[in-house]
C-alpha cells in the first residue's frame, strides 16, 4: 500500500514517496539476516533498539510479546496497496517476537476483524500517513516521528561502536523534509551538535543553526544523518573518510562506489528501524 511520505526529494517540497514492491519483499524472508547485519553494526538488534529507545526492561518487552496481538490492516484508499506491504509489516514485528496478522480484510472491514480477532496493536497506511496505534492505552505512533527517531538512536549506537559519543561530536543533518524537521526537533531536544544541508537552500533560509551552501562542503562531517529521497546523487568525493552513516531514504542516497565504501559503516532501511520504533512507541510507559 501507500506509506505516508516520510522524504523529502533533495530540492522538491514534500512529495510522496511510493515504496516499490522489489525494495520491501525482501522482508518477507530476510528479517534474521537484517537483524545480524544491524547487530553487528550496532551490537543492537531491532529489539534491542526499541528497548534501548524506551528504556524498557527485558521483562517488560517479553510480557508485551505474551499479552499483545499486532493486526496490520491494508487500506486501499488513494493509489492503492502495494504488494508485501502488509506482510513486509508483519515480518518485521515478528522478527521481534511478536504475534503480528495481516487481516485478510481492508480499510474499516479491516479494523473490525482485528477488534473480532483479539487484536491490541494495529499497523495501517494511507496515501498521507503511517500510523500504529495500541487501543487499550489510546497511545498513537506516526512513522515519520518515528523514523527520524530511529535513525538517531541507530546512529548514536554506530557511534558508540566506534568509541564516539554523539553529544560530543557535531553531526550533518541532510534533507529538511518531513522527516527531516522531526529529527531537527529531536537532535534540538536531545541538545546534539548539528549543521544543515538541504539542496534546496530556501528550505533551510532563516533556521539557527549553521546550514551548508555547497554539497561538497558534506565531505567535512564524518557523521551524517541523511533523510532525502533522490536515489544516487551522494558520491565517495563528497563523504569523508571516516564516515559514520545512518539513512532511511527510499531510494538509497549513495551511488553504487559510495554504497560498497561505506557498507560496514552505515545503517540503511526501507521500513525496519521506523517500524520498530513505531511498537515500542505504542507500547512504552
Amino acid at each position: 500500500m501507500w506509506r505516508a511520505s516520510r522524504y523529502k526529494d533533495v530540492g522538491r517540497g514534500n512529495e510522496m514517496t511510493r515504496l516499490k514492491t522489489e525494495w520491501i519483499e525482501y522482508m518477507l524472508e530476510g528479517m534474521d539476516e537484517y537483524n545480524r547485519q544491524l547487530k553487528a553494526r550496532t551490537d543492537m538488534n531491532l529489539a534491542e533498539l526499541i528497548k534501548t529507545t524506551f528504556h524498557m526492561k527485558d521483562e517488560a518487552f517479553e510480557q508485551a510479546k505474551a499479552v499483545n496481538k499486532i493486526a496490520v490492516i491494508p487500506i486501499t484508499q488513494g493509489e492503492g496497496i502495494i504488494g508485501s506491504f502488509s506482510e513486509s509489516v508483519a515480518a518485521i514485528l515478528e522478527s521481534m517476537g511478536f504475534e503480528a496478522l495481516v487481516m485478510e480484510h481492508t480499510d474499516i472491514d479491516g479494523i473490525y476483524e482485528a477488534s473480532e480477532r483479539g487484536c491490541d496493536l494495529l499497523f495501517f497506511a494511507d496515501d498521507v500517513r503511517y500510523l500504529a496505534l495500541n487501543i487499550k492505552s489510546g497511545k498513537v505512533s506516526d512513522n515519520n516521528y518515528a523514523t527520524a527517531l530511529g535513525f538517531i538512536q541507530g546512529l548514536q549506537a554506530l557511534m558508540n561502536k566506534h568509541g564516539k559519543d554523539i553529544h560530543q561530536e557535531k553531526i550533518l543533518l541532510i534533507g529538511y523534509g518531513i522527516v527531516g524537521r522531526e529529527a531537527e526537533k529531536i537532535l534540538a531536544k536531545e541538545k546534539i551538535d548539528f549543521d544543515i544541508f538541504d539542496k534546496d537552500d530556501t528550505a533551510i533560509k532563516g533556521l539557527p543553526y549553521p546550514v551548508l551552501t555547497e554539497r561538497n562542503q558534506i565531505k567535512n562531517y564524518p557523521y551524517i544523518l541523511d533523510f532525502t529521497n533522490e536515489g544516487e546523487w551522494l558520491k565517495k568525493e563528497f563523504l569523508h573518510a571516516d564516515l559514520l552513516y545512518a539513512s532511511p531514504g527510499v531510494p538509497y542516497s549513495m551511488d553504487e562506489e559510495a554504497k560498497t565504501c561505506f557498507e560496514e559503516r552505515s545503517i540503511h532501511d526501507n521500513l525496519e528501524i521506523g517500524t520498530a520504533v513505531m511498537l515500542g512507541q505504542i507500547l512504552a510507559d
